[in-house]
């Protein structure tokens, strides 16, 4: 489910980390685990991080047979979710996304968490659509909504408007937006602008910014499936 190619030459001095089930890449608690695990192996260097998805979708979100799996382990998916979005906070090296799709609630974050968001054009959608289906977050997505967000995006969490890669850009789920032929090469350059940075003044500066966003985000509650 999620390889990592480590960083060398070949892959522009970047660890790639490719999230890709075959399907959908509905995220549980193993697929979570297994991409904080792959997190952790590439915190060995400064080498910039970048987790991609599939072709035509990042990730389609939660996997939803976890919650119908009775509460014990839909509280572990959503802690393992809570997990990996302070994981990417807390990565000492820039962490990059590209979502080459579509990028539902929990591929959403894992947008939002990163350093740098990268979309692709394309008829993709992007967002937060749990009232759609009937479902309420948990705190800490909206907590990560709210500092990343414009007040569009803020607002249609609660509305569940999708957005297309650059209306997405918009809001604030992604930093940039390329053509599918442009891609590989924005990703070389945004590496490449990441790798040129000083390691020790980047770790002290993404720390101070994300600290309260992290305190926050530990300290919020899951929901109480009992």
């Amino acid at each position: 489910m999620i390889t990592h190619t480590k960083a060398s030459a070949e892959t522009g001095g970047a660890h790639i980390l490719t999230l890709d089930d075959g399907k959908v890449n509905a995220l549980n608690k193993e697929k979570l685990d297994a991409l904080i695990a792959a997190l952790a192996e590439c915190a060995v260097d400064f080498a910039p991080v970048v987790i991609r998805g599939r072709k035509g979708i990042f990730s389609a979100g939660f996997d939803l047979k976890g919650f119908a799996a009775g509460p014990e382990i839909a509280t572990a998916q959503l802690q393992a979710g809570k997990d990996a979005i302070l994981a990417i906070l807390r990565h000492p090296a820039p962490v990059v996304t590209v979502c080459e799709g579509h990028a539902y609630p929990m591929g959403a974050f894992l947008m939002l968490a990163s350093d740098r968001a990268i979309g692709t054009e394309g008829e993709f959608i992007t967002g937060m659509n749990e009232s759609a289906i009937g479902m309420a977050l948990p705190i800490y997505p909206m907590i990560l909504g709210a500092a990343r967000l414009n007040s569009t995006g803020r607002k249609a969490v609660a509305t569940s408007q999708l957005f297309t890669p650059h209306e997405a850009r918009e809001v604030g789920y992604f930093d940039d937006v390329a053509a599918p032929g442009n891609l590989e090469a924005l990703i070389a350059k945004v590496v490449g602008d990441l790798k040129a940075l000083n390691a020790g003044a980047f770790g002290a500066n993404k720390s101070a910014m994300n600290r309260q966003l992290i305190a926050d985000i530990e300290a919020s509650p899951l929901p109480d499936f009992g």
